[in-house]
């Protein structure tokens, strides 16, 4: 049986012309899936099962990201060193899912698919550019022309016409110019710095620098600049628990976006050498300070049964820094791949008096599932004027069902459909590795690693094999196979392209910056004056083994 990936390379520059399978016949195999997410099942779980559950009415959501944070970083998912009992208490009190993906192996295009609910090409977060045979650049940078499409519906935006007022702290990532910033794209407040910190402070990276460009806003307007990235944490968690405390009567919807573990890694003077790991653990222990002074203020307010609060990231570890990138456990590969490493995430979901504690839960799921599901919480329904990717999991959740309603996955890079998942097995059509230097031992991985097409896809079975080290024989699974080909045949009859905002370039006036009319750009930003302002980065913490990459 020789299949063809009709539509695959839809959107992509490498010819078809090789293709050895175009003249085949598909033959549909109906397979009796028997399901691998299935999970144990408690006696108190088999009660829930069946029966209405009650829950509060426009519950609040809290959904706390983290960046750079790999599979196999937390204590919960098994990593030996790391301090994270908030995280931990998370999964202890509440569920863990271990098959949780992101949409995307990088940054923005992933906040466009939890913002969105859908595949991040639907709303223009890629590059056409593919003249490197790589999938091109795949996040904005500081000076983007380029945004996220305006005529995408927000979460935060959706919610209001349910009552709703949301607030954001930290990296928003899908573009710079105002229009785009989250105060005009749903968000009711918004504090911090919408960057990554390592496009705004050159200190992180040359010691001999005093000045950073890393700026802070408050709503629509640059309140400080340079800000200290080092001491930023606790501004955020202030403002996040003042947000909760003020509007504890109403629903709400919070969004907070760490810059950890993103390198460079950085930690307050409080976590510095506080734990075994070293910087990457410190920088982490940070994230679990905030994680925990949130779950501890809903709980005093007496908010904690009416607030579901989820963990999770943005993409894989950064394996180019080493013990200082993160950890994909036993998965392949990290950020900017999309072999496992690079988009399967941690997942925690709490909710006392909703969510069983202690679950542990096989089933697939998505950032891109957040969005219906918190729809559904508040009572709504998703936009019907388009295509939604993602899927309402509150029975997941809430235990009405013992296995969620995803059942596959498509992985793209960019504007490339890169691979698929049905159920247990997964195909590769094509690989590219990403953020890893040469001195890894596994060269798929590498950023020499070119976009490589497979004919036949390399087929894996990711729940036995989820390292992807033992390619399946396609000829002994034709059915699984023959699934997935019409699967990827019936997703490109409804997947469409919304122009490629990364590719509108860059112009440095597009930089942020607290005194608009100064020159040149971004040395002259700063605000306060250079003698009051804090010396942002100063005191980062670099180790001269961190490698500068501007994702």
């Amino acid at each position: 049986l020789r299949l063809v990936p009709a539509g695959v390379l839809a959107h992509a520059s490498v010819p078809f012309s090789m293709l050895a399978w175009v003249s085949m016949v598909l033959v549909t195999v109906v397979i009796v899936a028997v399901s691998s997410e299935v999970e144990p099942c408690s006696a108190s779980r088999r009660k829930q099962q069946g029966r209405k559950l009650e829950l509060p009415e426009k519950p609040n959501v809290i959904v706390i990201y983290g960046d750079d944070v790999g599979y196999g970083d937390l204590n919960a998912y098994g990593h030996p060193t790391s301090r994270t009992p908030n995280l931990d208490r998370m999964a202890e009190e509440g569920m863990k899912i271990t098959q949780f993906y992101s949409a995307a192996p990088i940054c923005s295009p992933s906040r466009a698919s939890l913002m969105t609910g859908r595949l991040f090409p639907r709303a223009g977060v890629y590059s056409g550019n593919n003249t490197r045979s790589q999938t091109g650049s795949m996040t904005f940078n500081s000076w983007s022309n380029g945004g996220m499409m305006l005529n995408e519906i927000t979460l935060p935006q959706h919610l209001k016409q349910y009552g709703y007022i949301s607030g954001m702290v930290g990296k928003w990532h899908l573009g710079v110019k105002p229009e785009y910033l989250p105060i005009n794209r749903g968000f009711d407040g918004y504090f911090g710095c919408p960057l990554t910190p390592v496009g705004c402070n050159s200190t992180a990276y040359n010691k001999s620098e005093t000045t950073g460009w890393c700026m802070s806003y408050e709503d629509h307007n640059i309140t400080q600049q340079p800000v200290d990235i080092r001491n930023i944490d606790q501004p955020y968690v202030q403002y996040t628990l003042d947000f909760i405390t003020a509007n504890q009567h109403r629903p709400f919807f919070f969004y907070f976006a760490s810059h950890h573990t993103h390198m460079p890694q950085f930690a307050s003077d409080r976590y510095l050498n506080s734990t075994p790991r070293g910087l990457f653990g410190d920088s982490l222990a940070e994230l679990d300070y905030s994680v925990g002074a949130i779950l501890n203020h809903t709980k005093q307010l007496g908010l904690s049964n009416k607030t579901l609060v989820i963990f999770t990231a943005d993409n894989g570890p950064a394996l180019i820094s080493k013990e200082l990138g993160g950890e994909q456990g036993p998965l392949k590969c990290g950020k900017g791949t999309t072999y496992e490493g690079g988009v399967r995430e941690p997942a925690l979901f709490w909710w006392p008096g909703v969510i069983e504690a202690g679950r542990l839960s096989y089933s697939m799921a998505s950032t891109m599932d957040i969005f219906p599901t918190v729809v559904t919480l508040a009572g709504g329904k998703v936009p019907s004027d388009r295509t939604m990717d993602g899927v309402d999991i509150t029975d997941l959740l809430t235990g009405q069902r013992l296995n969620g309603p995803r059942f596959q996955n498509f992985y793209y890079s960019g504007h490339v459909l890169m691979a698929v998942r049905l159920h247990q097995f997964k195909a590769h059509f094509y690989t590219m590795g990403s953020h890893c230097l040469p001195s890894y031992p596994d060269a798929d991985c590498h950023n020499n690693a070119t976009l490589t097409w497979h004919d036949p896809p390399l087929l894996f079975n990711v729940h036995q094999d989820p390292k992807e080290r033992y390619p399946l024989d396609v000829k002994l699974h034709e059915g699984p196979l023959g699934n997935m080909m019409e699967l990827v045949r019936e997703h490109n009859k409804t997947m469409t392209f919304a122009p490629p905002q990364i590719d509108l370039g860059s112009n440095k006036d597009n930089f942020p910056c607290c005194n608009p009319t100064c020159t040149p750009r971004p040395s002259c930003c700063r605000c306060p004056s250079p003698d009051t302002a804090p010396p942002a980065g100063d005191n980062m913490h670099m180790t001269d083994g961190e490698t500068r990459h501007i994702l």
